[in-house]
């Protein structure tokens, strides 16, 4: 069953200011997520139509429900191996692109992280029974290379502003601001 926190509707407003981090996921990300599928060029279609702030706001979503489901240096252990820091991120970030149905049941500890995997590998069959796979098709040619839900985000972000979004969503905290 999905959490009411992942259905509220996008009507609600897009708080980019709201607070987020490990445990805080806006709830407009899991409707955006939901209604583009299994399209990925609907979602780059979205993204290309929203503002700067959005993209931002979408980006740092994705990596607060990802982060939420790993320390990703300690890793995974499946099958007796444990996964480098890289291959955890990749699978943490493949759950959330699965949407909050899978994603809330490894954060409820309905399923383990090491059964996502399996899933991920393609070793066991994707829950809930009703997620379709992203493809991969794109509709801008520069955004070949970010063909998943998660790097399509960073490829419209490049094309749009002609800067990298991981530059810009990683200014420390202790950067003095303006009037301080």
């Amino acid at each position: 069953m999905i959490p009411s926190r992942c259905t509220v509707g996008l009507a609600t407003a897009i708080d980019t200011g709201a607070e987020m981090g490990p445990d805080h996921v806006p709830d407009w990300f899991w409707e955006v997520l939901e209604g583009t599928r299994p399209r990925l060029s609907a979602l780059e279609s979205w993204l290309e139509s929203q503002p700067r702030e959005v993209l931002e706001a979408f980006a740092l979503g994705y990596e607060s429900a990802a982060d939420s489901l790993a320390d990703f240096s300690e890793g995974v252990s499946v099958e007796g191996d444990v996964w480098s820091e890289d291959s955890t991120e990749d699978l943490c970030m493949w759950v959330v692109g699965q949407g909050c149905g899978l994603w809330s049941s490894v954060i409820a500890g309905e399923v383990r992280l090491e059964e996502a995997a399996q899933m991920y590998l393609g070793r066991a069959r994707l829950l809930p029974d009703c997620v379709v796979p992203w493809d991969e098709d794109v509709s801008d040619p520069e955004h070949r290379g970010y063909q998943s839900p998660w790097a399509i985000v960073h490829g419209v972000y490049r094309t749009r502003f002609a800067e990298e979004l991981h530059e810009r969503s990683r200014i420390p905290g202790d950067v003095a601001r303006p009037g301080r």
